[in-house]
């Protein structure tokens, strides 16, 4: 049986604009598994000033929780039951479970509107 230690994702920003990302299984290998079951996602991008994030419907605590995250990093965000995409990098209060990286398009969510629709999906 092979282990798959990286899923390789694109996220659909308006349906048009695609963000390149994987989501590495030995970050937060409970929560991976239980987004990728999920996918696709659909959902609408809010932000704050260090991060964009998305709803997902998933209730869970951190998984191997950080504080510190880099301009790029994915996250689960539990208390927000949300993805997060971080637009740069942050000291942050409230705990996260890092699951990726962003590897291609962090621009396209950086200049999206607030209540863009976005998709994530695996890459094919």
């Amino acid at each position: 049986m092979t282990v798959i230690e990286k899923y390789s994702i694109i996220m659909v920003v308006n349906e048009v604009e695609v963000v390149e990302g994987e989501l590495v299984r030995t970050y937060a290998p409970i929560t991976i598994s239980k987004l990728v079951r999920m996918l696709p996602i659909r959902s609408r991008i809010y932000k704050l000033p260090d991060r964009a994030y998305f709803q997902v419907d998933l209730r869970m605590d951190v998984e191997k929780p950080r504080e510190q995250v880099a301009r790029g990093d994915i996250s689960f965000w539990p208390q927000a039951s949300a993805m997060a995409l971080f637009l740069r990098d942050s000291k942050l209060t409230q705990p996260v479970s890092l699951i990726g990286k962003v590897t291609k398009g962090l621009e396209v969510v950086e200049r999206a509107p607030m209540g863009s629709s976005i998709v994530v999906k695996l890459a094919t």
